[in-house]
Order: structure tokens, then C-alpha cells, then sequence
């Protein structure tokens, strides 16, 4: 099973929905568009996430669960792990976006391997076109602009950014029959992300 492909996916959900701006006047958001492009307006420095997916990899369909950071200041990176279950056997995924490069961790590996970071994967990106101000949604942690967009790669993502202060808050995508949800719980808790040793690493 190639698992490097679908981790790119959570990536995507993390970094897209860290967006917003809070200070447009509440009777009249701003456009989608703004509200996807806009990361540096918000005081987000770092956030925690929980991830919840369903993956489809060629003839094989199954459930993860995970958690993760992003730190957005003063440079740009992520990190998250995922845990399931196949076939009895408990696995687990991790990776770390830095510097413009991806890090991946397998259970069928026990080096990192590397490559160039996509932008649907660079925390830098926080981009999506064709989109759409849904409206607005009430969740646990606030009120929410509610957009819908497509990532780069062409893949529908909706996004709920909290309309007090620009904060993400919650995630959700679907590509190739895999969908995930990204819901964030803290921020700016002091959170740091590095690159894996040089001896970690797969040459």
C-alpha cells in the first residue's frame, strides 16, 4: 500500500483551514477568498489539531484517527501522526513539513524518508480558488465563516474559520474517496517543529 500518497491529504487540511481575518464588521463578511487569504491578519503563532479520516488506498478502506500541530510564526512548518489499525496489526504514520520539505515516517520503514514539499502540503499555502462563503456556523469553540473551496490540486475542501479573531477551527476534504477532518482545540501554546536527525533520515 502506498501510504505516502494519502499523508500528503491531511497536510492539506491542516495548513488550508489556518486562515481568516476577524476584523471586517460582523454584518458584512469578508469574501471567501479573503478569508482563505488572509493567515498573517490573525495572532495565530501554533495549533493543535485532532484528525479524524477514512482512507481508501487502491482495494483497501479503513479508519485513522490522529492528532498534530502547525506553527504558522516565525516559520511556517507542521507535524501530525495517525493511528489504525489493519488486519489486527496497529500502524502508525507520522510526518513533518519544514523548510520546504516533506518528511514521512512508515511503519514499513524505520528511516524518514524526504522530498520537496507540494504547496496542497506547505503550511505556506494557505490557498484554495473557486471559493464560496457558505455562511455562517456555531461550533464548540465560537462562531465560524463556513467557505468552501478546492486545493490545489483540484480536490473540494470546506473550511470554518472563527469570525472573533481569524482562528481556524475546523477542516474537512475529500480526494479520491478519502475524506478528512481536521478540528483544532489550542493555540499559542509555545509549540516548536524540527526537521528528523540527518542519521534518521533514508539516503
Amino acid at each position: 500500500m502506498n501510504t505516502r500518497t494519502w499523508l500528503l491529504l491531511p497536510i492539506s487540511a491542516i495548513v488550508i483551514a489556518g486562515c481568516g481575518n476577524g476584523a471586517a464588521a460582523p454584518a458584512k463578511p469578508p469574501t471567501a477568498q479573503e478569508i482563505l487569504a488572509r493567515p498573517d491578519t490573525a495572532n495565530v503563532k501554533d495549533g493543535h489539531f485532532t484528525l479524524v479520516a477514512h482512507i481508501v488506498s487502491g482495494n483497501i478502506a479503513f479508519d485513522a484517527t490522529g492528532d498534530g500541530i502547525i506553527v504558522v510564526k516565525p516559520q511556517q512548518a507542521s507535524r501530525f501522526t495517525m493511528q489504525t489499525t489493519i488486519a489486527g496489526q496497529p500502524l502508525k504514520f507520522e510526518a513533518i513539513i519544514i523548510g520546504g520539505k516533506e518528511y514521512d515516517l512508515s511503519p514499513d520503514n524505520p528511516h524518514w524518508t524526504v522530498k520537496p514539499s507540494t504547496n496542497s502540503s506547505n503550511p505556506s499555502s494557505f490557498k484554495g480558488t473557486d471559493a464560496t462563503y457558505i455562511g455562517e456556523d456555531t461550533l464548540p469553540q465560537g462562531k465560524a465563516w463556513h467557505v468552501k473551496a478546492k486545493d490545489d490540486g483540484g480536490n473540494p475542501f470546506e473550511a470554518w474559520v472563527r469570525e472573533s479573531d481569524g482562528y481556524p477551527l475546523k477542516y474537512a476534504s475529500t480526494m479520491q474517496g478519502s475524506t478528512f477532518t481536521a478540528t483544532f482545540d489550542r493555540f499559542n501554546t509555545g509549540q516548536t517543529i524540527s526537521a528528523p536527525p540527518a542519521s534518521d533520515i533514508q539516503q
